[in-house]
């Protein structure tokens, strides 16, 4: 695992996620493929992993990329990881999703701003 510049930990409604801020696209693409190579050349620059075990204190971690383009990312991170707390399945109301993603990009981005790295 890489050195994160930033790691701290944001929660909604009962769902816990890690955030690690690592200081560039590089260091999330190793760890995110475990030093390994993609062959279409196409980068991560930030992901979401489900915690391994449903006893784990949080249920995912994001892993963003210092050097790149956070306000997009986060979101974009946040909802895959509101999306696999609730199951993935298609509900008939999506004011929970939308409020989760919501509150806690808004705290991700906060904290990050406060850090100093917005």
């Amino acid at each position: 695992m890489s050195r994160a510049l930033a790691a701290f930990t944001v929660t909604h409604a009962g769902l816990r996620l890690r955030v690690r801020l690592l200081p560039s696209h590089r260091e999330v693409e190793h760890e995110f493929r475990d030093g390994r190579r993609r062959r279409d050349g196409l980068c991560i620059h930030a992901y979401f992993a489900p915690a391994k075990s449903q006893r784990a204190r949080h249920g995912g971690t994001i892993a963003l990329a210092g050097n790149g383009r956070l306000k997009e990312l986060v979101p974009h991170e946040v909802t895959h990881a509101v999306l696999h707390r609730l199951g993935g399945g298609v509900l008939t109301d999506d004011e929970p999703i939308a409020t989760a993603v919501g509150i806690l990009t808004a705290r991700i981005l906060g904290r990050l701003e406060r850090l100093g790295y917005l």
